[in-house]
């Protein structure tokens, strides 16, 4: 076992509580033109998130999202009042007078913010996102190591990518029986490795007429 994979490591880290934002619901402001402020920017903007960016002057990165429909670049000094309207905050600047006076602001407002100078100062951070046909996830590591992130979550897309047939499934089965009085317990029953072998053998719906009387309707059960 590597030396360093020690229980001390694990203490170090930070725990994470993960939520997931309807993107075109969500108003992210950055205030910073530089390459931090870019990466972030590109982030949000192609998730679908309404992005405004705030800076005196913007790296010419910047030049490849400037077109895009749910983005607003505005050359301005910053100020209070562009955090209002705004879910998230994120600051991408160097001077910590600044920075600092930002931190104020959203804490009066009660605004999420991420600060790029370091991520342990700031309220929220950006998980490395992957998404397949019919999932999407997030992945952080505990100490910070956004490589590391990006390596473990592209392992995790290929074993995804595998079950989006069955997952596209699910969905179809779950609205064939959302008005049923147990489909609670019917998707419990889906939900499951042993189910899933029988998915790959083409032989779930076969299991449900066994498990389930009605077959695909599911007519017996389907009322109390």
């Amino acid at each position: 076992m590597p030396e360093h994979n020690t229980e001390n490591i694990l203490c170090r880290g930070i725990d994470y509580t993960f939520i997931s934002l309807i993107s075109d619901k969500t108003n992210v402001l950055i205030i910073g033109g530089g390459r931090a402020g870019f990466i972030k920017a590109k982030t949000f903007s192609k998730k679908g998130c309404n992005l405004t960016v705030v800076s005196k002057e913007f790296c010419e990165d910047f030049n490849s999202i400037e077109s895009f429909s749910n983005v607003r670049l505005i050359k301005s000094e910053y100020n209070r009042e562009y955090i209002l309207n705004n879910h998230l905050i994120v600051i991408a600047v160097n001077n910590e007078e600044i920075n600092s006076l930002i931190k104020k602001h959203c804490n009066e407002l009660s605004k999420l913010y991420l600060d790029c100078t370091d991520f342990k100062k700031g309220l929220f951070v950006v998980p490395c996102q992957r998404s397949t046909n019919v999932t999407s996830f997030g992945i952080n590591t505990k100490g910070g190591s956004p490589k590391t992130s990006r390596y473990l979550a592209n392992k995790l897309s290929k074993v995804l990518y595998e079950y989006d047939s069955f997952v596209e499934y699910s969905y179809s089965l779950r609205n064939r029986i959302k008005d049923f009085h147990n489909k609670d317990e019917i998707m419990e029953f889906v939900a499951s490795e042993d189910f899933y072998f029988f998915y790959k053998k083409n032989q779930h719906e076969n299991i449900l007429k066994m498990f389930y009387d009605g077959g695909n309707n599911f007519e017996i059960n389907s009322c109390y």
